[in-house]
């Protein structure tokens, strides 16, 4: 009788189990003078978050934000907006055009923030998934405001300062913070191309595949595809979610691999760089054909609708995907 009830608690709680036996080696630890490598120690706590969400491909590199960053980076209040919402930003040096006018203004793109915390406040069913995070501030506000968001951003030194302003912040419990790049592979590792005037600014370059990462070049990032996050929106229960794409010409990578997502989770707006750089025209169609085709229209500021003849010629440098009623907004 005995065995049985241990079997049947340890099949309905193996979960538990082991998170208190891992609870139980911290502890011992810290009154020992045992010493666990560090590197082999974080790759067990990386396979003990993994194996807390049901079917996470291994090449989601899902952060352990319970882990403290010591690193002392510079920190800031942001500016307030909506009159209560404020929050903590880490930045680079003056060299990083980002940081460097965050630091001036405590803030970055803040029209296109209010209209995103306006519309997340005003429907609390709203999640946020930030698909190219930067230096974490759309990831910020909407965790400030009590919202999940699940965060994706490839470039290492990024991850590492929104790590630490949701460790200022205490706001590890409402993100899920992912270091990958968007890719139409899962698993591979790509080189970034950098821009020294826009540190925290990387694109992937697509044909720099590589058949190992060296854990401390953060040139180098490790590709999934957009489907690959969709266990984390299951765990989490996310079901609605508005969402932002800066991801430095990878949009396409999105739209091709991201079918599972937009088919799961009702995403009704959607804030995305749309930059017509040369020899990007055809990915452009791509993508416009893509939000066109499931129900899409394309607005200036969630109700101005562009026209989408002037996709390649006209339109601004940021566009609001919509796909609810905009008689309800506007």
């Amino acid at each position: 009788m005995e065995i049985y009830l241990y079997k049947l608690l340890f099949r309905h709680n193996y979960r538990s189990i082991l998170l208190i036996l891992w609870i139980f080696i911290l502890s011992f630890l810290s009154y020992s003078n045992t010493i666990l490598p560090s590197e082999t120690f974080s790759v067990e706590i990386e396979k003990l978050i993994k194996y807390e969400v049901k079917n996470l491909s291994q090449a989601v590199n899902l952060i352990n934000l319970q882990e403290e960053i010591n690193e002392n980076y510079t920190c800031i209040k942001t500016k307030q907006l909506l009159s209560t919402i404020q929050t903590t930003i880490c930045l680079h040096d003056s060299r990083d055009a980002v940081s460097q006018e965050i630091l001036e203004k405590k803030i970055w793109e803040e029209k296109y923030l209010i209209k995103l915390l306006e519309f997340l406040k005003r429907y609390p069913q709203m999640n946020f998934i930030d698909v190219g995070a930067n230096l974490g501030i759309y990831t910020m506000f909407a965790a400030s405001i009590g919202r999940y968001v699940v965060s994706i951003e490839c470039f290492k030194p990024n991850i590492n300062r929104i790590h630490k302003a949701l460790q200022i912040e205490k706001l590890q419990d409402n993100v899920a913070l992912i270091s990958n790049a968007i890719f139409t592979i899962s698993g591979q590792y790509l080189k970034l191309k950098s821009d020294p005037h826009n540190i925290g600014s990387q694109a992937i370059i697509i044909h720099s595949s590589m058949n190992y990462s060296a854990i401390n070049d953060t040139s180098i990032v490790k590709t999934l595809r957009f489907d690959d996050i969709l266990p984390v929106l299951q765990t989490k229960h996310i079901r609605h979610a508005v969402m932002k794409v800066d991801i430095q010409w990878s949009e396409l990578y999105l739209c091709l691999t991201g079918d599972k997502v937009f088919d799961s989770v009702n995403i009704p707006v959607i804030l995305m760089e749309w930059d017509v750089g040369a020899g990007f025209h055809d990915n452009i169609r791509y993508i416009l054909k893509y939000f066109l085709k499931r129900g899409y229209v394309a607005t200036v500021d969630m109700c101005q609708i562009l026209d989408e003849k002037d996709a390649l010629y006209s339109w601004p440098p940021n566009i609001f995907w919509m796909k609810t009623s905009l008689s309800k907004i506007c």
